[in-house]
Formats: structure tokens, C-alpha cells, sequence
């Protein structure tokens, strides 16, 4: 059904639904059950105006940033330099502002995949914006229309990374040459999709092929990781350093990623997130950062997926695409 102006009338206690929580941190949020009545408001000013935030994507380079798949879900909103909270997209809310504001939005995302730990992502840059409130009123931050004539035109925000991060290491798998090995537990090998285009795979205009893991009865552990038989690693930012590793997903048995930590005497294998089955793809950024801050003694680092055969699953089968291991430069 399409919505109409109608719809979008507003009273000063409608579509707090979309107000989700207050609590700002850079590491987790905080629920707050939605608001059942008005809320008082401080001030002259006792009507709000409202923004509408429909959904945020991100635009790259491709050949220095990788491809273009975001997952984001939150927009964490500040008005002229004021934080007023952190809404789930797509979200209306209320703004006690009018005339020409500045609204500053913070990219947010699902730490590790989990709705429960919500934080701004610190690799998106804000989207800053100014736009003219007027009490009553709603907008949202596309300068030429809300509507066509009587329908809602739905507006999506752009965003990218900052300017100053290190792509340690990407794999987008368009390459048969690929930088994951079978380790010496691996009971065999990944792959990538075949044929060009195959139907299983990540598609997209910069997306012909996937990492590919099938496990089977006598194939029942995958292990693989970058580097494999090499002595050198990505060395990685400690003491507290956002370090993340994004990729996107699709699989029907359960696999983790996570990281080698290479010391002076030994090489330990650190699991830090296991992925339930999805039928879709679906894009995730896994937080290293406790992890690798965690190794002080370690002289550098590598990336692994893995996965054990479930006995329910007749065919087990784990795809991967565009995966990147970034952390700001030093």
C-alpha cells in the first residue's frame, strides 16, 4: 500500500514507536520501551517538528574500499551539536527545533549481528544536513521533495568510510586466486561458486562470484585462514583500537570466524563469533576489538573461517563475499 499525505498528518504524540532508546555509548545501547504518552516538553516551543530517516547506504571506491553492502540500522541523530537519540531505521520522530537546523546523523549498526548491543559505526562518516523545520511539519533530509503530488517519496541517505582507514586485507572472490588456506586441521578446502553469475552466489554489478565451503561426511571440518604456511600476519592495533572484519553471508550450518594471534613460542586460535543459519544474505560486522586488544603479547594476526559438519544438515554448505579487515591508521 502506498502512503499518502494523509497519513503523515501529525499530532505531538504520534510515532514515538520509532523512538527506541536515549542511552548514547560508543560500544553498546541501551533499550527503552516505547513511549506510551506524550511527552512534556521543555520550553517555549510545545509542537514539534519531525524527521523522517527512511535508510542510509553507503557509496565506496571500490578498488581501495571494496564493495558497496552495508547493513546499517540505527541513525543516531544530533541537532545542532545536541544529541536527541538513537531511533531504528525507518523512523519518524519529534524535534523541538524550527527554521534552518543542522541535523547531523551517525550511521548505526548491530555490534556482531546482535540487536541488543547497538553502536554508531566508527569506519561510516556522519551525514550533515541543514533543513528547515517548521512546527507540525514533517521532513526528511532529501532538500527537493516528501511528496509527489499526494504519495510519500522515500528518501535514502549516503554515507562512506572515512578517509583515514587501513584496509588491511580484502577478498571479494572475482579473483581464482584466493587468500584463504586449508589449515592443517582442515578436513578440505574452500572455493568459490562456478559458474560466473551462479544463482547462489553474492550478485551484483561488482559481484560474479562467492567463497564457497561445503562439508560432507568425510569433509567435516573446514578450517581456513590467511596466511597459511607463511610467518608473517596483519599486525594490529591494541589498546582498545576499533579493529572490525565485515563480509556477507549466507549459509544452512553454523560457521565461526575469528583470529590466529601469532607469539613469540605459539600461534592460538581465537573463536570469536559463530553465525546461525540464514537463507539470505546477510551483511555483519564482527567487533575484534576486545580480542585483539586482549593479546598484548601478540606479534601479529590472522583471520580464519571455520565450521563442524551439524548431523541434521544433509549438505552443508557456508558462503562468504566481501570481506574486509579494517582499523584506522596509525
Amino acid at each position: 500500500m502506498n502512503n499518502t499525505k494523509a497519513d503523515y498528518i501529525k499530532e505531538p504524540c504520534m510515532y514515538y514507536k520509532s523512538l527506541r532508546f536515549f542511552v548514547f555509548s560508543l560500544l553498546t545501547l541501551l533499550f527503552v520501551s516505547p513511549f506510551s504518552s506524550c511527552q512534556k516538553f521543555k520550553g517555549d516551543q510545545t509542537i514539534p517538528a519531525y524527521i523522517r530517516i527512511d535508510s542510509i547506504i553507503i557509496e565506496t571506491n571500490y578498488e581501495e574500499e571494496g564493495a558497496p553492502t552495508s547493513n546499517i540500522t540505527d541513525a543516531w541523530v544530533y541537532i545542532n551539536n545536541v544529541a536527541i537519540g538513537a531511533y531504528e531505521l525507518p523512523a519518524v520522530f519529534p524535534v523541538l527545533a524550527n527554521g534552518m537546523t543542522e541535523v547531523r546523523v551517525d550511521p548505526g549498526i548491530e555490534l556482531n549481528g546482535i540487536a541488543a548491543l547497538r553502536s554508531p559505526y566508527p569506519f561510516y562518516k556522519p551525514v550533515v544536513q541543514e533543513v528547515m523545520l517548521v512546527e507540525g511539519e514533517e521532513v526528511n533530509l532529501n532538500h527537493d521533495t516528501l511528496f509527489t503530488g499526494n504519495e510519500y517519496v522515500p528518501y535514502t541517505m549516503t554515507t562512506g568510510y572515512y578517509t583515514n582507514l587501513k584496509f588491511v586485507w580484502m577478498e571479494d572472490f572475482e579473483d581464482p586466486s584466493l587468500s584463504l588456506d586449508s589449515t592443517s586441521k582442515s578436513r578440505t578446502d574452500i572455493t568459490r561458486t562456478e559458474p560466473a553469475n551462479d544463482p547462489e552466489a553474492f550478485l551484483a554489478d561488482f559481484s560474479k562470484y562467492s567463497g564457497l565451503m561445503i562439508l560432507s561426511e568425510e569433509k567435516y571440518l573446514i578450517d581456513v585462514a590467511t596466511n597459511v604456511g607463511n610467518d608473517d600476519g596483519f599486525v594490529l592495533p591494541k589498546v582498545g583500537e576499533s579493529v572490525f572484519l565485515e563480509f556477507d553471508y549466507k549459509n544452512n550450518n553454523y560457521f565461526t570466524t575469528g583470529f590466529y594471534a601469532r607469539e613469540q613460542a605459539q600461534i592460538i586460535q581465537h573463536p570469536v563469533l559463530n553465525m546461525n543459519p540464514t537463507s539470505v544474505w546477510k551483511k555483519i560486522y564482527v567487533n575484534l576489538t576486545p580480542g585483539v586488544s586482549s593479546q598484548v603479547g601478540a606479534i601479529d594476526f590472522n583471520i580464519f573461517f571455520g565450521s563442524y559438519k551439524e548431523a541434521a544438515v544433509d549438505e552443508p554448505r557456508v558462503l562468504i563475499d566481501n570481506v574486509k579487515l579494517i582499523h584506522r591508521k596509525q
